[in-house]
């Protein structure tokens, strides 16, 4: 999806750059635009040797646009601003896992079994990023512009959290004895039920390379409506891999041994192996906004960035 996404655009932007000559001059452009579509974190499910059923999903997304832009010439600029975004992803897990060769508080070698039950965990990120961009504006039988805008954005993470949702069971199987224990939470075989831990995840700066493309409307002289479609593909991870803890493990050694305990604390998805990929975002989505052109001061025969009379 996010290849055919990349091509659409290009391929809507390659006739976009042998368009005939643009009907306005030089100048200086000042957007605002908000849209919403569909995002991604970009990673996947580890069911760990097919002892989990797993699936994942995107999630609704939203974005805001502040963007100045400067046509050096009748059709063809820079631009930059600032954008809000916001990507994310959930996954549902569903089976048992098992560890052999645990040892209980008695020295008692046992084989410990996670249940997960409909298990889901959402992810989400709040970011605010920084593009740059070519930008092409191009009049189409004097009704509408054609626009389209190729660049890159750095990002940086304002927030990351994570929010679960489920039943987890924690039981023990004794081989020696054929013994299974359950409902013993001094020794960390316990239920669950309705369990939604919640925290935060680890996030760093990223960057990414975006397009749009769409229509600018002329309202009245010098203000556009602005109707784009926009891709965003992230090229680095928003957050380094976790240290592939057993799911709901904390690594602490030392409170393990004094409260006795296989599973102390709930840890999200991102620090298990259940999640092997990165996490490098991509969104998609339709924004509408504004766009208030000033026109450079020039002897040229269409002196204002307006279109051609008929």
């Amino acid at each position: 999806m996010r290849k055919f996404a990349f091509i659409l655009v290009i391929a809507i932007s390659l006739p976009i750059l042998s368009a005939p000559r643009a009907y306005h001059s030089r100048g200086h452009a000042f957007e605002v635009s908000a849209g919403a579509g569909y995002a991604s974190l970009g990673y996947e499910v580890n069911t760990i040797a097919g002892q989990l059923a797993s699936k994942t999903a995107g999630t609704y997304s939203a974005q805001a646009h502040i963007g100045y832009n400067w046509f050096f010439s009748e059709y063809a600029g820079f631009a930059i601003g600032v954008d809000a975004q916001h990507y994310g992803q959930s996954a549902t897990l569903d089976g048992l896992l098992h560890w052999n060769g645990v040892t209980d508080s008695d020295g008692e070698l046992y084989e410990h079994i996670l249940e997960l039950r409909k298990w889901s965990e959402r992810h989400d990120y709040w970011t605010v990023e920084v593009p740059v961009s070519f930008v092409f504006s191009i009049p189409v039988r004097n009704v509408v512009y054609i626009t389209t805008q190729i660049g890159g954005k750095y990002g940086l993470p304002l927030s990351a959290n994570y929010t679960g949702n489920g039943s987890l069971t924690h039981t023990g199987y004794y081989k020696p004895w054929n013994l299974t224990l359950s409902d013993k939470p001094n020794h960390g075989f316990y239920t669950e039920e309705n369990f939604k831990p919640k925290g935060t995840l680890p996030s760093k700066s990223y960057w990414t390379v975006f397009a749009k493309a769409g229509v600018a409307v002329p309202l009245i002289e010098h203000l556009d409506l602005l109707v784009q479609a926009y891709f965003n593909y992230a090229l680095t991870n928003i957050a380094d891999k976790g240290q592939d803890e057993p799911i709901g493990f904390r690594n602490d050694r030392a409170g393990q041994e004094q409260n006795h305990y296989f599973m102390s604390n709930y840890t999200d998805l991102h620090n298990t192996a259940v999640i092997t990929e990165p996490f490098k975002p991509w969104a998609v989505g339709l924004e509408i906004g504004i766009r208030y052109t000033i026109a450079h001061r020039s002897k040229s025969k269409y002196p204002c960035r307006c279109l051609k009379n008929q």
